[in-house]
């Protein structure tokens, strides 16, 4: 009799260690988004040129000549850019952002900070990056909104620190992210290994919010869960991270 007991004890245990197995919050059973589109950033000489028409441009007083304006509209064009600095009409003309939080941030080095809203400041130039020892597996950033906030159906991550070429290949950039949802987990994202922004189509999950006054905060969660090794250092950067959605228009 005890010997049947201890079997059907052992049987046990072991359907025990088949079910943790097959646990769904795992990332191996979660469906992988890759991006519907890849805007690639402009090469280091045409971002330079772009900045200094840029500053001319804002200037009041500046008096371009005709041929400067058109160079400028032509290097605005990029999908990126445009996207960052035209201040057209988006999901952010209803959305808002409340805060942005994460689970750790690389310590700031001279004038040069590395915090949460970095990645939602919408400046290619400033980065959160992670700052635990390692490539950041398991690091987070986290987005919060208001109940009356529009929903969300889609995110454009600009993975890496796309400043320059050369500050791009050095840092780590993620190559795969868990999205979690009101703390659960929704997807996976697989980023490529581009210097550009990368656009996720949600809709499928989602929409993520309420659009409710009368209903809490909600959150987004993004989890590094893989990474693109950088050449020189190990910090795992997101230099943007942003929405889109409806209940806008």
């Amino acid at each position: 009799m005890r010997k049947k007991l201890l079997t059907v004890a052992l049987a046990l245990a072991g359907l025990s260690v088949q079910v943790q197995g097959q646990n769904p919050n795992s990332a191996k059973n979660l469906p992988t988004v890759k991006p519907s589109q890849v805007w690639l950033m402009p090469t280091d000489a045409k971002m330079e040129e772009w900045k200094s028409l840029n500053e001319q441009a804002s200037n009041e007083d500046a008096d371009l000549p005709q041929n400067m304006w058109e160079r400028y509209e032509e290097l605005s064009e990029n999908p990126v850019l445009d996207e960052l600095y035209s201040g057209k009409c988006s999901w952010y003309c209803g959305g808002e952002v409340q805060r942005v939080t994460a689970s750790s941030h690389l310590k700031a080095q001279g004038k040069f900070n590395y915090l949460p809203k970095n990645a939602h400041d919408f400046d290619h130039e400033t980065v959160w990056a992670e700052g635990v020892a390692g490539q950041g597996e398991g690091e987070w950033l986290e987005y919060e909104f208001a109940g009356n906030c529009p929903r969300v159906t889609g995110v454009k991550i600009l993975p890496g620190h796309v400043k320059t070429k050369a500050a791009w290949e050095a840092n780590s950039r993620p190559k795969l992210m868990k999205v979690y949802y009101l703390g659960k987990p929704i997807c996976l994202l697989e980023l490529q290994n581009a210097r550009g922004m990368q656009v996720f189509d949600l809709e499928q999950f989602g929409p993520f919010g309420y659009h409710d006054a009368n209903k809490p905060a909600w959150r987004l969660r993004f989890e590094i869960v893989e990474v693109y090794p950088g050449t020189k250092y190990q910090d795992t950067v997101i230099s943007e991270l942003e929405f889109d959605g409806i209940d806008v228009h």
